[in-house]
């Protein structure tokens, strides 16, 4: 779950009143960061605009948000997509760390575990981009001499009116730690996994493009079981090259799981929203291999009006991730969610 931070000479805000219309000392929304400030190949991938230091361990980031960003692709929706939490706290990651922690540039990230929270009634939608803050606390955990193990936790804003709260953990390592760690098990792939199974409707997952649809029926199919599509040349989930699974495909694999099994015989909401989780754990537990078929699967834990989905993403005998996904029928939007338990460990 959540912590209070023990970050010398800065304070988080854990109150539940609205802040300032601007106490961020007039972050700019003007100009995107550069592309490679947030590793990423095309810039209009790029979310964030301004990042300012507040105080030792405190941070405010700027971001924008559009409707029709990552995959969401409904103009006609009501509120913003979710998972804009995670890959705008992937990229502030990044981007404090390199900025404000002299992290070099050529040393890969290694995300331990992540969580995201909306607030009741969920994201806020604009006509156009919609301007975001991020009151930030990120600690760098000085576990030994020269590792840059780092922990964030941000509080959302937009318009002064706090939305929703993420938190993440990762390592920027050295170039030839990474190696270590990345190939320990004395493997590197040749080739990228072709699944020839059609994939699922794009209507059942809540999209309206084949590309975007990431899972096919499971070998041999079985209920709440499904297959990973891996699209290479996808241009969100496949911005830039990597030597594993991103864990931005997972996560909307993940998504897309939870759907399905949240709706009987994999039928959904026909509304602009569609499903979409208020509340997201997922930790991350081994490097995806691209040239093997991975499966991901889930279980439905009802609760009341909550619908909790636990996913986990397998290769070769090996768990990827695993995640707790919470969501609620539109109807019953508005009340109180519960937390959920952060998982402990992780070694991505």
């Amino acid at each position: 779950m959540f912590t209070v931070l023990p970050a010398t000479g800065s304070h988080h805000p854990t109150g539940t009143s609205s802040a300032p219309a601007d106490p961020w000392g007039g972050l700019s929304f003007g100009r995107r960061v550069a592309r490679e400030a947030v590793h990423k190949v095309s810039a209009t991938e790029v979310l964030l605009t301004d990042a300012r230091r507040l105080d030792t361990d405190r941070f405010a980031v700027a971001a924008l948000w559009s409707r029709n960003h990552l995959l969401r692709n409904r103009a006609d929706a009501s509120s913003s997509d979710p998972l804009l939490l995670a890959e705008t706290v992937r990229q502030t990651a990044i981007l404090l760390s390199h900025r404000f922690h002299g992290i070099p540039d050529d040393f890969p990230f290694v995300m331990f575990d992540l969580e995201l929270a909306v607030a009741p009634g969920g994201l806020p939608a604009g006509p156009g981009p919609l301007p975001i803050v991020l009151d930030t606390v990120c600690v760098h955990e000085r576990a030994a001499p020269g590792r840059f193990k780092m922990h964030l936790e941000a509080e959302i804003h937009v318009a002064g009116v706090r939305c929703g709260r993420v938190a993440v953990s990762w390592e920027a390592m050295h170039p030839r730690r990474y190696g270590a760690l990345r190939y320990r098990r004395g493997r590197r792939p040749e080739a990228v996994f072709h699944d020839r199974t059609p994939p699922l409707p794009a209507a059942a997952v809540g999209y309206r493009t084949a590309q975007d649809v990431l899972l096919a029926a499971g070998r041999p199919a079985a209920p709440q079981r499904w297959q990973l599509r891996m699209d290479r040349s996808h241009p969100v989930l496949f911005d830039h090259d990597s030597d594993h699974i991103p864990g931005m495909v997972l996560l909307e694999a993940f998504r897309q799981a939870a759907r399905l099994t949240t709706t009987a015989g994999g039928g959904c909401s026909t509304s602009p929203d569609g499903w979409s989780p208020s509340l997201v754990a997922i930790r991350f537990s081994s490097f995806g291999e691209l040239d093997l078929p991975v499966s991901i699967e889930t279980a439905l834990e009802p609760a009341g009006a909550e619908h909790s989905v636990l996913a986990t993403a397998v290769q070769d005998g090996r768990v990827l991730a695993s995640a707790r996904l919470l969501a609620m029928p539109p109807a019953h939007r508005g009340r109180p969610q519960a937390a959920a338990k952060q998982p402990e460990n992780a070694t991505c």
